[in-house]
């Protein structure tokens, strides 16, 4: 089993996100038991979900303890003690305006999560529609005769990343399916190569962002036997040779 371009067919992105029926579901768990790279890859698409959602959480509101502390202190509902030192404390009393006072405070507490997991569910909503399209895509460019694919799995200085080329051998174009690529620092950038006897052809520089999956359209190459990525720092003044660190690469 060529475990690469299983991965690279959508089928971990397609598990993780719901998306495949029972059998494909049953299959799939099966295949991670037996290949431990599908299931990393599996592992790493979870987790670029979870840290999407994390970095596009929303803390609650830092005034919210204050605001509720403030209630308690100004209600007119709580007497002080030394307006009533001779009077029989009624307990009730107190159990029921503090019951009111947590009752506002979770209602407020609850409101604002509410709104967090509205929003949560939207940007979710928006990923699977985002994954969905670009599944149809990939399936599109799979079922091309005239394409050629390039799974291009993790060298040593990211064993996880992973990414796939589709190439058009009649149109020339070239796609690139980013499925894990650690998110470079500010002063650094992934670069395509297509490498033609043994010689690096530079296919462009590609932008990564924080969604989980993205697809690029390069340059047109007109004859290729292998591609790669490489991380390079920026403005660089030339850019027809790799100069960084090999992060992916796959022969057609």
């Amino acid at each position: 089993m060529n475990t690469q371009e299983y991965i690279s067919s959508g089928i971990v992105e397609s598990y993780v996100l719901g998306l495949t029926s029972d059998e494909e579901r049953r299959e799939f768990e099966q295949i991670c038991a037996q290949y431990p790279e599908v299931l990393a890859a599996r592992t790493a698409f979870e987790l670029s979900l979870e840290k999407q959602a994390m970095e596009n959480a929303i803390a609650p509101p830092s005034a919210t303890r204050s605001n509720i502390l403030d209630l308690i202190s100004n209600s007119d509902k709580i007497i002080p003690l030394q307006q009533a030192p001779v009077k029989k404390i009624n307990w009730f009393k107190y159990a029921a305006a503090a019951c009111l006072l947590l009752l506002a405070g979770s209602i407020y507490w609850n409101l604002t999560l509410s709104n967090k997991n509205k929003e949560l569910q939207g940007n979710y909503d928006n990923t699977v529609a985002e994954l969905s399209e670009l599944k149809k895509e990939a399936q599109v460019l799979q079922q091309n005769p005239n394409v050629k694919m390039a799974a291009m799995s993790g060298q040593e200085a990211s064993p996880k990343s992973f990414a796939t080329v589709y190439w058009d051998t009649t149109s020339q174009d070239v796609y690139l399916l980013v499925n894990n690529l650690p998110k470079p620092a500010s002063d650094k950038q992934y670069q395509l190569w297509a490498f033609l006897d043994g010689q690096p052809i530079d296919m462009g520089l590609i932008e990564i962002t924080e969604k989980p999956l993205q697809l690029y359209r390069l340059k047109k190459a007109q004859a290729a036997q292998a591609f790669a990525i490489t991380l390079e720092k920026k403005g660089r003044p030339d850019v027809s040779k790799p100069e960084g660190t090999l992060y992916v690469m796959g022969k057609l």
